[in-house]
């Protein structure tokens, strides 16, 4: 499995971003990344559900982690296809992702987003270019 190394995820962690959204990321000994995400009543939209464009973010935060942890150098998404699947409203998500194909110039990434319950709240495929 993939390990987050230390420098690069402290610099995620400083991401002005991430910090507003509040995503964290842990990864469990021997386990693929994780991005955890609190939710907060700030990030709902008029439903009082989680917003669609945080989930989309989610996704392209965890897929794009994985892949600049994997060629150890910058990426940027060609495309983002989201499907929603249920609606969250309080506690904690959490994202992981898997490389479908690992190429020199282009990678495509599959990424979840699930409960704390394990109940599929959404998932996303994504194609990125490699910056070398």
């Amino acid at each position: 499995m993939l390990k987050l190394q230390s420098e690069f995820q402290q610099r995620l962690e400083n991401n002005p971003f991430f910090k507003h959204i509040g995503f964290e990321f842990f990864q469990e000994e021997g386990s693929e990344i994780v991005l955890k995400l609190p939710l907060k009543q700030d990030l709902l939209n008029t439903n009082k559900t989680l917003h669609g464009g945080v989930h989309a973010s989610m996704l392209d935060a965890v897929q794009t982690v994985v892949l600049r942890n994997l060629y150890r150098c910058s990426v940027s998404a060609l495309n983002l296809d989201v499907h929603y699947f249920a609606p969250s409203v309080t506690g904690n998500l959490f994202a992981r992702a898997k490389v479908l194909q690992q190429g020199y110039k282009l990678a495509t990434v599959e990424a979840e987003i699930t409960d704390e319950q394990q109940q599929l709240i959404a998932k996303g495929t994504g194609v990125y270019k490699i910056a070398r």
